[in-house]
């Protein structure tokens, strides 16, 4: 016991910041050590060796109408079909319908690619993305559902991860609908996820009991940060400098940094279980293939085509390679939940064309993304371009160029659609802006980047951490010596038995 500077009795106040210091310290032990392997994950995950697709072969100027082999394999309708490139050739990506089986058709001669032309295709992107052109692969597998090593923050379903024989493993998550890239990760990124996902965010445990254990944590370290400010501006902190002085003086400037955290995590945590298996909600596609019977003349400099909907009718839409992109976090997929994303792609008009008749649909752009407004739920809209992340549609959303378009209600509900794959990327109203802004802002400190960078930005958030995780080991150092000096005290007071 510090008899220059002894503890007072103990104040109501003080009595519940010792009971409940013990949930405080695990949630600090939880989220404040966790939280510091953030800005590693970050920086040390892998990176890939290419950000596009691999080069595509010159269109030819003129394709047959893919109805005749679509109808030869018996395939009468389909549920996507799209014009790729992929082994020096372009092909048909055809989804059917009822079964969702992809199947490949050459597209200048209608013959039908073997049945694991879809899995080599997924294996020569992941090549392609991770630089491994000589590595063994050990495993390449459909993912329809987020978890594991590939968690909802990378957005894309389905996708394929491809596992190469590497030291560290790496692997790659590639879409071969869209061609590109997912993520990557190996071992280490792994390792970092799993456990980042076990003690940050629990995500081992099931709903709801996650949910309530997470708030119990978050409660109880908030109320041992309230209750410990409150006792340092009601009592001194003493003259000498000790263990307790230093634990006292700490409070303030650590404790509302813990407040922000942990009010910012609590929000956050609200509507994670629907979120965490969200898939980007997509307009059904159901066209017969005898009505694909024109032959198909593609734009000068387009890239691909996929086919959509418009006006009821079956149409071609055309799309150009990106004139510029984000480099590694386009393709990557690192999540930024608010402002200083990096620029995104342009690209110019996508034309549009009758898959029945060939002729070019005037407008053919403007007529589709209304009618996907209205198709999830917003009629009357007057949607503008995103070439671009932004503030309100960050970088976590992945998707670009998409249209934007606002409802005219109280909570400015807003949606963001991909006219290419005919999903909508995002839906938000003014709740989720809070929350995003709320998370960005307090949990992340992005109003940081713009004055020091990233760098600093997450070397003061990891010194914060880092010193309210030796604040609550000081605390519970100090709760310690007082239980252990209590009972000294108790014992010394008990008279002792007469011989």
């Amino acid at each position: 016991m510090d008899t220059l500077n002894p503890s007072p009795p103990a104040s109501g106040l003080r009595r519940w910041h010792r009971h409940i210091a013990s949930i405080g310290l695990l949630a600090v032990l939880c989220f404040a050590a966790t939280g510091l392997l953030h800005p590693l994950m970050t920086r040390m995950q892998p990176k890939p060796a290419a950000t596009l697709p691999p080069p595509a072969p010159p269109l030819p100027a003129s394709l047959p109408a893919p109805a005749a082999a679509l109808q030869a394999a018996r395939v009468d309708t389909v549920q996507s079909l799209r014009l790729l490139s992929a082994q020096g050739r372009w092909w048909w990506r055809v989804e059917t319908d009822g079964d969702g089986r992809v199947r490949h058709f050459d597209a200048e001669t209608g013959a039908q690619a073997a049945d694991d032309f879809e899995r080599e295709q997924a294996i020569a992107l992941a090549r392609h993305f991770a630089g491994q052109a000589q590595a063994a692969v050990l495993g390449a597998e459909l993912i329809r559902g987020f978890g594991g090593d590939y968690p909802y923050v990378n957005r894309l379903l389905p996708v394929w991860r491809v596992e190469f024989a590497t030291p560290e493993h790496l692997t790659a998550f590639v879409s071969t609908r869209e061609q590109r890239l997912a993520t990557l990760t190996d071992d280490r990124k792994r390792l970092f996820q799993r456990v980042f996902a076990a003690t940050h965010s629990w995500q081992w445990l099931a709903w709801p009991w996650r949910g309530l254990w997470v708030q119990l944590l978050l409660a109880g370290l908030l109320a041992t940060v309230v209750i410990g400010m409150a006792l340092r501006f009601k009592s001194p902190a003493g003259r000498r400098f000790n263990l307790r002085r230093a634990h006292r003086l700490a409070a303030p400037a650590l404790g509302l940094a813990a407040a922000a955290w942990v009010l910012s995590g609590f929000v956050q945590l609200q509507g994670a279980r629907s979120r965490e298996q969200a898939m980007a909600e997509q307009r059904p596609l159901h066209v017969a293939t005898s009505a694909l019977q024109a032959p198909l003349a593609p734009p000068a400099g387009s890239r691909s085509a996929a086919l959509v909907s418009l006006d009821g009718k079956p149409a071609w839409r055309w799309s150009t390679p990106p004139a510029t992109t984000t480099g590694r976090g386009l393709a990557m997929g690192e999540h930024q939940h608010a402002g200083h994303a990096p620029v995104g792609v342009t690209v110019a008009q996508a034309p549009y064309v009758d898959a029945a008749s060939g002729e070019p649909v005037p407008e053919g752009e403007a007529r589709h993304v209304v009618e996907l407004f209205a198709h999830f739920g917003l009629r009357h809209a007057t949607p503008t371009r995103l070439d671009r992340f932004t503030p309100e549609y960050g970088f976590l959303f992945k998707r670009l160029p998409v249209w934007r378009a606002q409802q005219d209600d109280a909570s400015h509900t807003t949606l963001f659609v991909d006219a290419d794959t005919e999903a909508l990327a995002a839906r938000m109203d003014d709740h989720d802006r809070f929350t995003a802004a709320l998370f960005a802002y307090a949990h992340k400190w992005e109003w940081l980047t713009p004055l020091a960078g990233k760098d600093a930005r997450d070397l003061l958030t990891s010194v914060v951490a880092a010193s309210l995780l030796a604040v609550a080991f000081a605390g519970a150092a100090l709760g310690w010596r007082q239980r252990r000096n209590t009972l000294s005290r108790r014992q010394s007071d008990d008279p002792q038995p007469q011989p």
